[in-house]
């Protein structure tokens, strides 16, 4: 069997989807589906169970598939570093991490665990927004981002890996003594008079864009009353404070739980809700995907 076998199976076991996997490693889905067919034909035994919904892991596939997880992360990371060290490369890892949310905890802990596998190396990471981030990056002042894969969606100049088991639900957040409050159940036809917050481009590029036409879905055409905010702390207190309702990610209610009600959305988009980490040069493809894989990590 190849490595590229490996990496197509243990693709397609983590997110249980051919496409998006085939995505993830910029092959088309007929040569992923290709690569696990002669995997399967040489192991004698099938990985997946093909459903007309889906797909999902056999027994034998589930133990192949955490045991080669963890066996391809040792052998793209040897590699990367033998090459480190030909090359003579610099050890530092600077990493961007977007402010929204509690991302800032959840790296600081992936990063102590990433410090510990590679000692050698030495990480260094700062909280700033997208825009500021993006334009690190371009600079080379950053070797990757981490961030919510909604800023991506326009920038295919990035390579990006989604951290798994990272997506967040879509609904309308608003402050927990707002007359809304009182019902079981709000839609977006009961808010669209309400003032709303959007995140400016300090935070966020399309933001905005994203909120008009997700009421332009539901035919509700007429002036919003949008509220730009370019502080992820200063929108919490807004909502906190009766000031606004925000349509976002269930993330934003983090360390506001006591302040703040979440109600899930029936029909959201969540393209882009999960963590990404993204990088623009190749040479930290290795370094970016065992920190994604680390985010995902039990170990935390």
């Amino acid at each position: 069997m190849t490595i590229i076998q490996m990496e197509c199976f243990v693709e397609a076991a983590k997110w249980l989807n051919f496409t998006k996997a085939a995505d993830n490693l910029y092959i088309s889905q007929q040569t992923m589906s290709r690569q696990i067919k002669a995997l399967e034909n040489e192991l004698g035994f099938p990985v997946f169970e093909r459903k007309n919904i889906g797909v999902r892991l056999t027994p034998a596939g589930s133990i192949l598939y955490h045991s080669w997880e963890n066996l391809l992360a040792e052998y793209r990371s040897s590699v990367d570093q033998a090459s480190d060290l030909f090359h003579g490369e610099q050890k530092n890892l600077r990493i961007g991490v977007s402010d929204i949310g509690n991302l800032v905890s959840q790296v600081t802990r992936t990063l102590l665990l990433f410090n510990e596998k590679f000692p050698d190396l030495n990480v260094q990471y700062e909280i700033d927004t997208y825009p500021h981030m993006r334009e690190a990056l371009e600079q080379e002042k950053l070797h990757m981002i981490i961030t919510f894969g909604a800023e991506l969606l326009h920038d295919p100049d990035l390579s990006v890996v989604s951290v798994n088991d990272t997506a967040f639900r879509v609904g309308i957040i608003l402050s927990k003594k707002h007359p809304l409050c009182r019902r079981k159940k709000i839609t977006i036809e009961q808010i669209q008079n309400e003032p709303i917050a959007v995140l400016g481009q300090g935070l966020s590029i399309d933001h905005e864009d994203r909120i008009r036409n997700w009421f332009l879905r539901h035919d509700i055409i007429h002036p919003l009353d949008l509220r730009e905010f370019n502080s992820f702390y200063n929108l919490q207190i807004a909502l906190a404070t009766g000031k606004c309702i925000a349509v976002m990610y269930e993330r934003v209610l983090d360390g506001m739980e006591d302040k703040l009600a979440f109600y899930p959305l029936e029909d959201p988009d969540t393209e882009g809700a999960e963590v990404v980490v993204a990088w623009k040069n190749d040479k930290y493809a290795v370094k970016a995907k065992n920190i994604a894989q680390l985010m995902a990590s039990k170990e935390l």
